[in-house]
């Protein structure tokens, strides 16, 4: 399985075939090109904390619905936080998308209401998005090197099992574009957390270069989802490093603070 680019009227975003295939949802996995935000977040920028204003952030949302079909006005946020919390999403949470307005302090949503897109933000980390076609639920999770090593991603496929009773064989997964091991240098401090929960299991995916460590997060949360029962033909990873492509994403790592942020967002079908 691979990704696909759409281009509606200079509104860029990447969708998962497997993602596509299993049917009954809409997602996306955005990139900076298409929207409203001026300079230096121009411009599809879906971060109103590191100085863009609310108005073209919003403004954002809306062009992303028209061009997906998504019913951005209806979509949840949380506060991330660097964690492994995973939070279900509920009718009444419908609509909390900006960040004095999300409900909860989290870095996974699940849900299984109809047209509530779940939106997990991200400028290098991984966003996830999951899916379920048999019992109908969907998840948008965010992982940093924080939540890779704390198994974020395995923790939501069991809450997934468990509040909706997933299937793990029938689950489908996407990991969207992040930082890649070629930019991702780190002290030990990295390596060292994601072994303490993976032992050796991750070592394929931490390179030692000299005094620094090149660490594979999208490899690394792919391993966690092969240890939820994952079928690996149903787990799709996205090529691209955001520090690699700056044409095309933000990167905190390259740009620091003041700039914009991508989303990945994924909703079920129906509804209102």
């Amino acid at each position: 399985m691979s990704f696909t680019e759409h281009n509606v009227n200079g509104l860029i975003y990447d969708t998962a075939d497997g993602l596509s295939s299993a049917g009954g949802i809409r997602h996306a996995f955005t990139t900076r090109l298409g929207g409203v935000s001026p300079a230096p977040f121009d411009s599809l920028n879906f971060f109103e904390r590191n100085g863009d204003t609310k108005e073209n952030v919003i403004e954002n949302y809306k062009l992303l619905g028209q061009a997906t079909g998504l019913n951005m006005a209806r979509a949840v946020g949380c506060r991330q936080i660097h964690s492994d919390l995973v939070r279900s999403i509920y009718a009444e949470d419908a609509g909390k998308i900006l960040y004095d307005e999300r409900p909860y302090d989290a870095d996974a949503m699940l849900t299984d209401v109809p047209d509530v897109p779940l939106v997990a933000y991200s400028a290098d980390c991984c966003t996830i998005l999951l899916y379920d076609p048999t019992c109908r639920c969907v998840g948008a999770i965010h992982a940093g090197w924080k939540g890779t090593a704390l198994g974020v991603a395995l923790k939501a496929l069991i809450a997934m099992m468990s509040a909706y009773g997933a299937d793990p064989m029938t689950i489908h997964a996407a990991i969207g574009p992040s930082i890649g091991a070629c930019c991702f240098e780190t002290d030990s401090d990295v390596p060292d957390a994601i072994r303490e929960e993976l032992s050796e299991s991750a070592d394929r995916f931490i390179e030692r270069r000299g005094g620094k460590y090149h660490v594979d997060l999208k490899q690394i949360n792919r391993l966690w989802l092969l240890r939820g029962g994952l079928d690996p033909r149903n787990v799709e990873v996205h090529g691209d490093c955001t520090a690699c492509r700056l044409d095309r994403y933000w990167s905190h790592r390259r740009l620091g603070a003041r700039r914009g942020g991508q989303i990945a967002v994924i909703a079920l079908e129906g509804g209102a």
